[in-house]
Order: structure tokens, then C-alpha cells, then sequence
């Protein structure tokens, strides 16, 4: 491996995001892997603006401009665009002529930035050939077939019947904390019985990688999870989301992108069938994938520099960027909970209504009981009455 470094990553290192996490850890799986050394470039620090080739990659990085955190990933220069992630109304993208290789994570997103660049690639997220070493799962038995959880307040507001569903599953369920920064530890430990469970604790991207690849099959809320699986060829059920759904709409996979108790019921027969497997596609992928970071290293200057210690007012941006990533994560979790109450007391006023409705069947019954045992009560006494005139007419 060369000792200078060679390549600065730029992407979102500081949202504590396992999907954006790992998409930097596989990228430097991927140039140490080809002698390359590299460097995370700080997105509040003075590189993020530096001439040097960078490449730049991530989760959903290039959105409407004006943005004073996701403005950072728009450095001008002769820089590498890694298979991000682009929002539909995306604007303000002319400087990507000047890059020296532009991809997309999907063909839709790749559609956004066609105008605006002179060739778009489409590529995949590099976590789909991310290696791990293997995580012992606490409590599971060798050979134990489990079923990986994940869960955010915007699954529940998809799939009405969601938890019953996944309580009828029949196997045993390791519940996956994934989106730390959703609180979806204590979210999802609130909403199922744990007594026969695995709850897993806040674990690091690869762990998380090593953990979903034992699983049979899995039931999850975001993107990167469901990339975890399908690049260690396990079957996966996911939650809707429009990102989501771009990605596995280019693999012939938008089947397991689910919004209804529908479909997400026939999601879940063809996952657990035993029958789905990502081979040929996971290949595929891979080729693409090696085949851009051989380009790469052909693009990369050498000697990026290395990084300097972030200024008070950089630190006050990345503490505000917290404070909003919470402020969204408590207002999500109210949307739920609102979302559930609704659904609860609908519930209740329709066990009401069935309650009301068996009252009065009850006393349409016990009307009919009563005029049941009158009848009952007087047949006796006019079968006795027929009785005595038939002899009195000497039959």
C-alpha cells in the first residue's frame, strides 16, 4: 500500500448514519484493496472545498441547493460522483460538467442528473460487496433460524396490520436497532414482547452487516438494511420508501417494497419460500462496482491532504445539524404514536358499534326465547283441547 494518501472521501461522516457509514467503509475496503490510501474528508472543514480529486458518494447527498449542510458534497472541481443518492427536484447542477466521472445510485436518479452532465452512470452502492467479520449474536443457537427486525415509526404508518403480521411469523426474531439515530432500540422494545426475542444492542455498521447476512430472512425499514441483505443473499422485506424503491426496481425487486398489508403479506410468502435468490444480480453488481474503482484510481491525484482539527463555529454547525436530525426523529415518533391512537380508538368505536349490534341480537333472542317457551307453554293445552273434541265427535 502506497504511505502517501491518495484519495479524500467526502460523504456524510458526521450524521451517524449506518447506511452512510458503511457506503465510507466499503469505499475504503475497495481502494485498499487497490493499494490506495485515503482520507474522510470532514464535510464542515476547509477540504470539502479543496481542488484535489475527491470522491464523493453517499445517501441521498445532492438535494435542492441552499441547503447549508448538503451544500458541502457540491465542491466544483474534477471530482468523482459515487453513486449518490439525488433528489427528483434536485436543481442547480451544472457543475457536474466539470466532474471527472458522475454516477447515480439508480436509473431515476441517474434521469435527474442527465441534463446537467455530460455522461451519468448508473452504479451501485458499494456496501453490496462490503465485507464483515462474523458477529456472534448473543442468545442465538448454532443453526437457529431467525427472522432480522427493523422498525421505524414510519412503518407503522404504512402497514396497518404490521405487528400482527410480523407476531405471526413463525420463527424466532432478532429485533435489529439499525437507524440509531430514530431511537428505534426502545421504539421497537416497546412495541413487542421480548420474552422469546433477541434485542440487539447498538451495533457498528460492519456488526450490523454480519448480523443480517445469518439471517433467514428479513423485515426492515430502511435501505442500507435491505442492501445488507440482498447483498448477502438473503431475502428481504421493505418498508416503502421512494429511494428504496428506485434501487430495487433496477434489480426486478420492487415487489419487496411494500405499502399495505397486501404487499406486504405476499412480500413476506415469496421471502420465506426459500425460493429467492440474488446470485446472478449480486454478481452483476459487483462487476460494476469494481469495475468504476479500477477507473478510479486512474482519476485520483496523489498526496490528498490531510485533514485539520474542526474550527468552534464548524463544531457549532455540526452540533445544530444534531439538534434538527432530533427535532425531525421526535416529531416522526409523534406522527406514529398520533397515527396509532387514531387507528386504536377507531378501533375502539367499532368494538363499540359490534358491542351495541350484540346487545341487540341478544334481545332479539331472548324476545324470541320468551315467545318460544309461551308457545311451548300452551301447546299442551290446546293439543289437549283437539284431543277431547275428537272424542266427543266419537273419532
Amino acid at each position: 500500500m502506497n504511505d502517501k494518501i491518495d484519495a479524500g472521501l467526502l460523504y456524510d461522516s458526521v450524521s451517524r448514519n449506518t447506511g452512510d457509514i458503511a457506503m465510507g467503509i466499503a469505499a475504503e475496503q475497495l481502494l485498499t484493496a487497490r493499494g490506495v490510501g485515503n482520507v474522510i474528508v470532514d464535510p464542515f472543514g476547509p477540504l470539502a472545498n479543496s481542488d484535489s480529486p475527491m470522491i464523493i458518494g453517499g445517501g441521498e447527498l445532492i438535494r435542492t441547493a441552499g441547503d447549508d449542510f448538503y451544500d458541502r458534497f457540491r465542491p466544483r472541481g474534477a471530482h468523482i460522483l459515487n453513486a449518490a443518492g439525488i433528489w427528483d427536484r434536485a436543481d442547480d447542477l451544472d457543475y457536474l460538467r466539470d466532474y471527472a466521472y458522475v454516477s447515480a445510485r439508480s436509473s431515476r436518479e441517474a434521469e435527474t442528473l442527465a441534463p446537467h452532465a455530460d455522461n451519468v452512470e448508473v452504479l451501485p452502492c458499494s456496501t453490496t460487496i462490503m465485507r464483515s467479520e462474523h458477529y456472534e449474536i448473543p442468545g442465538l443457537e448454532a443453526g437457529e433460524p431467525v427472522v432480522g427486525i427493523h422498525l421505524v415509526p414510519h412503518s407503522l404508518r404504512l402497514v396497518d396490520d404490521l405487528l400482527t403480521l410480523i407476531n405471526a411469523i413463525p420463527y424466532r426474531k432478532v429485533f435489529i436497532p439499525f437507524t440509531h439515530y430514530n431511537g428505534d432500540e426502545s421504539f421497537m422494545r416497546s412495541l413487542f414482547d421480548m420474552t422469546d426475542a433477541i434485542m440487539l444492542p447498538k451495533l457498528e455498521p460492519l456488526q450490523l452487516h454480519s448480523v443480517l447476512g445469518q439471517m433467514r430472512f428479513t423485515v426492515v425499514s430502511s435501505l442500507h438494511a435491505s442492501i445488507f441483505s440482498y447483498g448477502q443473499n438473503v431475502p428481504f422485506v421493505s418498508i416503502h420508501q421512494r429511494k428504496a424503491e428506485y434501487y430495487f426496481r433496477d434489480r426486478g425487486l420492487e415487489g419487496q417494497l411494500v405499502r399495505d398489508n397486501a404487499e406486504f403479506t405476499s412480500a413476506l410468502e415469496r421471502a420465506g419460500s426459500g425460493e429467492m435468490d440474488f446470485t446472478a444480480r449480486i454478481d452483476a453488481d459487483a462487476t460494476l462496482i469494481n469495475d468504476a474503482y479500477d477507473r478510479y484510481v486512474g482519476l485520483l491525484g496523489g498526496g490528498f491532504p490531510a485533514q485539520v482539527e474542526p474550527t468552534e463555529q464548524e463544531q457549532a454547525r455540526r452540533n445544530a445539524l444534531y439538534l434538527e436530525q432530533a427535532e425531525r426523529v421526535i416529531a416522526d415518533h409523534d406522527l406514529a404514536l398520533g397515527s396509532v391512537e387514531a387507528r386504536r380508538l377507531a378501533t375502539l368505536g367499532e368494538m363499540r358499534d359490534i358491542y351495541a349490534s350484540h346487545l341487540q341480537l341478544e334481545a332479539v333472542i331472548a324476545e324470541q326465547q320468551a315467545r318460544i317457551e309461551r308457545l311451548e307453554s300452551v301447546l299442551p293445552i290446546r293439543a289437549a283441547r283437539k284431543l277431547g273434541l275428537l272424542r266427543g265427535s266419537g273419532v
